[in-house]
C-alpha cells in the first residue's frame, strides 16, 4: 500500500511545483519591504519578506543576495553561503555577490574559498580598488604578505586616498618587519582619518622597533586618548616605559592591560618584572607564578621569579626555578651559574 501511495502522490507534487507562477512585481514589493525592515533593525520581519520575495519569484537574484547578507547579521553563516551561492548561480556576472560571499568565507576562516571569490571579483572588475584591497587582505590572512602588499599597492594606484588600503598595507609591512614603510603608511592613514586609535598605536610600535622611543611615546599616548580601552596600546607603552626604566608607569600600564582582559603570560611576566624592579617581591612572585601557570614553558618567568625569590632570601626556591630555566634552555647555564652557586650556600 505504501508504494502505491507514493506512485500516486509523487507526480502530483511535481505538477504543482511546475505550475508555481512567477510574480516579479509582487516579489519586488516584498524585497523593498524587506530592505526597509532590515534598515529599521527588524531582522525577523526582513527575513520573512525576503523569503516571500523568493517564493513569488525564484529568479529574483537580488532577493537571494539580500537574504544571504541578512543571514550574516543573524550569524547563520552556512545559510548565508547557500543564499549567496544561489544569487551567484542566477547572476554569475554580478561582482558584489562574490564580494559578499568572500566576506562570509573570511568570517568562517575558509580563506581558500574566500580567495576564489575575490579572484573572481577582481577578474570581472579589475579596476575596482575595493575588491583588489580585499583580495590583498585574504593574502595577508594566508600569511602571503608580499603578495598582499602588491594588491594594496595596486588598490592605492587606483585610489590614492583609500584609507583601508594604507592601513592594511601598513599591517602587512609590520609582519614583514619593514618598519619605515609601516610608519609611512600609518602616517598617511592618520592624515586621512586622525581619529583611529589603532593607527597611532601601530605607528608607535614601528617607531619603538626603530629605537625611536621618543617618537613612539606620543603615538601611544594619542592612541590611549582616543580609545581608553585599547589594551594593546597600554602593553606597548608599558614595554617602552620598561625600556626607559620608568617602572611605576610600566606597572600602571600592564595593570591596566590585564584589567582590560589581556591576561597573558607575557603581561603577567612584564608586570612582575616592574614589581621586582620596585622591590615589591611578593607581588612580583605572584605575577611570575601566574605567568608560569598560564605557560609552564615560559622560561623567562622562571628566571625572573628566581631572582625575586633570591632577593626575598628564599634561596632554595630560587635555585629550583633557575634549574628549571636551565633545563628548558641549557644556554642559560653560563649566565645563571654563579647565582645558582650562591643559592646553594
Amino acid at each position: 500500500m505504501l508504494r502505491k501511495m507514493l506512485l500516486i502522490t509523487l507526480p502530483l507534487v511535481v505538477i504543482v511545483a511546475g505550475c508555481t507562477p512567477k510574480n516579479p512585481e509582487e516579489s519586488a514589493k516584498h524585497l523593498k519591504a524587506g530592505i526597509e525592515s532590515q534598515n529599521n533593525g527588524k531582522l525577523d520581519e526582513a527575513l520573512a519578506e525576503y523569503t516571500k520575495a523568493i517564493e513569488t519569484d525564484k529568479s529574483n537574484q537580488t532577493a537571494w543576495y539580500h537574504r544571504g547578507v541578512l543571514q550574516v547579521a543573524k550569524n547563520d553563516l552556512p545559510k548565508a553561503i547557500e543564499d549567496l551561492s544561489e544569487a551567484i548561480s542566477r547572476s554569475p556576472d554580478t561582482v558584489r555577490f562574490y564580494d559578499a560571499r568572500g566576506y562570509v568565507y573570511i568570517t568562517m576562516n575558509d580563506y581558500g574559498k574566500a580567495m576564489e571569490d575575490y579572484e573572481k571579483a577582481v577578474q570581472k572588475d579589475p579596476k575596482n580598488a575595493v575588491y583588489i584591497n580585499r583580495r590583498g587582505y585574504v593574502y595577508a590572512l594566508l600569511k602571503d604578505y608580499i603578495t598582499a602588499v602588491k594588491d594594496y599597492t595596486k588598490a592605492l594606484e587606483l585610489n590614492p586616498k583609500y584609507e583601508d588600503a594604507y592601513s592594511n598595507r601598513g599591517f602587512s609591512y609590520l609582519s614583514l618587519n619593514k618598519f619605515e614603510n609601516v610608519v609611512s603608511d600609518f602616517t598617511k592613514a592618520i592624515e586621512l582619518n586622525p581619529k583611529r586609535a589603532v593607527y597611532y598605536n601601530s605607528r608607535g610600535y614601528a617607531y619603538a622597533n626603530m629605537k625611536r622611543l621618543f617618537d613612539a611615546l606620543p603615538d601611544y599616548d594619542m592612541a590611549i586618548r582616543l580609545d581608553s580601552n585599547l589594551a594593546d596600546a597600554y602593553v606597548n607603552r608599558g614595554f617602552l616605559f620598561m625600556a626607559t626604566e620608568q617602572f611605576p608607569f610600566a606597572l600602571a600600564d600592564f595593570d591596566k592591560a590585564i584589567k582590560l582582559g589581556m591576561m597573558t603570560a607575557a603581561n603577567y611576566n612584564a608586570r612582575g618584572f616592574a614589581f621586582s624592579n620596585l622591590r615589591n617581591y611578593p607581588q612580583a612572585i605572584n605575577d611570575f607564578s601566574k605567568a608560569i601557570e598560564l605557560d609552564p614553558k615560559f622560561t623567562d618567568a622562571y628566571v625572573n621569579r628566581g631572582f625575586s625569590y633570591y632577593n626575598s632570601l628564599e634561596k632554595q626556591k630560587a635555585l629550583k626555578d633557575w634549574q628549571t630555566a636551565v633545563g628548558q634552555k641549557p644556554k642559560l647555564d653560563s649566565s645563571l651559574k654563579s647565582y645558582m652557586e650562591k643559592a646553594k650556600k
